[in-house]
């Protein structure tokens, strides 16, 4: 005769598989975590658009200031002479997403739109901002 200590080993070692509960909590775990990866993600796509609009802006700076430097006004400053005068590396494709505009003899309104945002430097020294509206 065996003891009642062997009888419940002999019984557990029968058992396989695992009970509804456990399932469950592991859809509920995998769930959550695959909530936390997207809202992550979405916030990652989010910035990069955003950083990525502020450093087209800041690429083609350089290229209005040559152009004033040379010209003493910011009058007529298109992006494709821009391009063409100072050689600037700027995508063809992504040519469509820039907006100059209100250029003065003194003054210019440079903007670049990606995804949701729109980065802008208005006029010489001027910090770049970025926002979610479009600002020339």
């Amino acid at each position: 005769m065996r003891s009642p200590a062997a009888e419940l080993r002999i019984q557990a070692g029968k058992e396989a598989g695992f009970t509804l509960i456990e399932l469950l909590m592991v859809i509920v775990i995998l769930g959550i975590l695959a909530g936390i990866a997207v809202v992550s993600y979405v916030g990652f796509n989010d910035r990069s658009e955003k950083t990525t609009a502020r450093s087209n802006v800041r690429v083609v700076v350089p290229a209005l200031t040559a152009y004033y430097t040379e010209h003493s006004t910011y009058v007529d400053a298109t992006l494709t002479a821009l391009r063409n005068q100072y050689d600037l590396q700027i995508d063809d494709s992504a040519a469509s997403r820039y907006k100059i505009s209100g250029l003065g003899d003194s003054t210019y309104c440079l903007q670049n739109h990606i995804g949701n945002w729109y980065a802008w430097t208005t006029g010489p020294n001027e910090p770049i901002d970025a926002g979610t509206s479009s600002h020339c």
